[in-house]
């Protein structure tokens, strides 16, 4: 069986790029893609890395995405501005979006961004750390295809509500930040442990007549997820506070900006908000007191059998610095098939290539 390997961060970068180019997304917007998709891999999301290049070409050949979107701002204040994205594929045309609410933030000290017609925008962190790498806060959130069902219910009405806060770091501290979905796993972990052939935790999903259930399989028709049908729902976080969670997130990514509340994800909506601290205290005194709240949590009595206390995002941040120091990506061996794979659909490759031959365009290394 094939092994996991090892490629560079530029690598993984120019993989992703040349493979959304091959769908026919235009050179620049595929270049913004890639620096979403790597982020994830990069910050160990990997369900929304790399292996999600196989889902945007399906949603491309299913006619959920519009390759050469014409992306406007339809209503525009000093500190809002409305998109119209045009089903323009999510990673490419959402960091526009946030672009937008710093530009604005950065005049009037907050700016909201909101969008229509867009479609699955990868990680929520991505774009609340667009944010703080301009020294501000930042908060985005999205609709989601129908994947849980409210609390006492069995069919799948809602989105899972994925969002994110990030808050700029103190001086001697990392930023302190959220991604998260409000379902009790993200949709992209149930499909990696599908690929990798795995049961997952209960208390994850719920098959069609509602029973918890550790088989990934019990939650599509038939048994059979290669058909796309979703029978089984994903769990709420938390119960009825992350329904209500959910519901809230649908009002303001959804109902608010007109974007989509259907199954098929095809024209979602994002709300994207950027907060100037400076407009509110000196920076430099808000970096101090991070410092000291971070302190203060960090240095709590722990329970026994715990080594350390973790603030939100530090593990994720603490994987990025090592991954950037190591200049490296892992790529399984089924996303390796996947690349492989959609390198001969779109005649990349000669049919009968292997997965060595797709990363010798690279000049990978064959495995670890």
């Amino acid at each position: 069986m094939a092994r996991e390997r090892i490629i560079s961060v530029d690598t993984a970068k120019q993989i992703a790029r040349d493979t959304l180019e091959s769908f026919g997304i235009e050179k620049q917007a595929a270049a913004r893609g890639a620096e979403v998709l790597i982020a994830s891999d990069i910050r160990g999301v990997a369900s929304h890395g790399l292996p999600r290049l196989a889902m945007y070409e399906k949603d491309i050949v299913n006619g959920l995405i519009n390759l050469k979107p014409d992306v406007k701002i339809t209503n525009e204040t000093e500190s809002t501005a409305a998109f119209d994205l045009d089903y323009g594929c999510g990673i490419c045309v959402a960091p526009l979006v946030m672009q937008k609410a710093i530009e604005m933030a950065k005049k009037t000290g907050i700016g909201l961004a909101a969008a229509k017609n867009g479609n699955h925008f990868g990680i929520a962190g991505y774009y609340s750390l667009m944010a703080i790498n301009e020294g501000l806060i930042g908060y985005a959130a999205s609709g989601s295809t129908q994947l849980m069902a409210p609390t006492g219910g069995i069919e799948a009405v809602l989105g899972n509500g994925p969002n994110s806060w990030a808050f700029p770091p103190g001086k001697q501290t990392p930023p302190i930040m959220y991604d998260m979905a409000c379902s009790t796993v993200a949709g992209g972990k149930i499909e990696m442990a599908i690929r990798a052939g795995k049961k997952i935790p209960t208390g994850w999903i719920q098959d069609e007549n509602g029973n918890d259930t550790n088989d990934p399989f019990d939650g599509f028709k038939d048994r059979n997820p290669l058909k796309g049908i979703m029978t089984g729902t994903l769990l709420p976080l938390g119960g009825v506070k992350g329904y209500c969670m959910t519901v809230a997130m649908e009002m303001i990514s959804a109902l608010m900006t007109g974007g989509a509340t259907g199954g098929s994800g095809k024209g979602l909506g994002y709300f994207m908000l950027a907060i100037d601290i400076n407009k509110f205290r000196p920076f430099s005194e808000y970096q101090d007191d991070v410092d000291k709240y971070y302190a203060k949590i960090k240095n709590s009595k722990k329970k026994e059998g715990i080594e350390e206390i973790f603030l939100p995002g530090e593990i994720e941040y603490n994987y990025t610095v090592k991954r950037l120091a190591e200049g490296i990506v892992p790529v399984d061996a089924v996303v390796q098939n996947d690349l492989k794979n959609l390198a001969i659909k779109y005649g990349r490759l000669p049919q009968g290539s292997t997965a060595d031959d797709f990363f010798a365009m690279y000049q990978q290394p064959q495995t670890t």
